[in-house]
């Protein structure tokens, strides 16, 4: 599992980890990656890649929003799912939330139609633990009094020995 800080979460990685290691078991796939539209990796199971996990990730979000793109100029309102067949890997990639992509890459243990269909099975759960995560209140997080400002200031100017105002 590789975790990074994902600002604005005060939700239980701990259940969303269990629900992708879920999908990956049951879709007998590779590795599990959940990023935002902006192309920053939230959380990965599975197989950890030997390349450059940043650059990865990046690179599926842009081409999952120029497929959207494409699915407008069509007259679609989106495309919900990507997916890249090569000889040895393949990529199927899917809208989880406002924000929030799925992507799972497996190889020839798997099939396209296992993967969507896990993918269709975990998707409600995923969605769920995401939104909640995003609307719950951030522990240890504190509400700054309306003074904090002026008291900040007043001893930056202590510091440097300026009157305070």
């Amino acid at each position: 599992m590789v975790q990074v800080r994902w600002e604005g979460f005060g939700g239980d990685m701990v259940a969303l980890q269990a629900e992708m290691e879920r999908l990956l078991e049951q879709a007998a796939a590779r590795a599990a990656l959940l990023m935002d539209s902006a192309g920053r990796l939230l959380t990965l199971s599975g197989d950890s890649p030997e390349f450059d996990v940043t650059t990865f990730v990046s690179l599926m979000a842009a081409d999952f929003c120029a497929t959207r793109e494409l699915a407008r100029m069509l007259g679609e309102e989106a495309f919900h799912s990507v997916f890249h067949q090569g000889d040895e890997m393949s990529l199927y990639m899917t809208h989880v939330t406002e924000g929030t992509i799925l992507a799972v890459v497996y190889d020839s243990d798997s099939t396209l139609g296992l993967v969507r269909y896990c993918v269709r099975k975990a998707l409600p759960r995923l969605s769920e633990i995401i939104r909640e995560g995003l609307s719950a209140p951030k522990v240890g997080y504190q509400r700054v009094g309306d003074a904090f400002g002026s008291e900040v200031m007043s001893k930056v100017n202590e510091m440097f020995g300026e009157p305070s105002a």
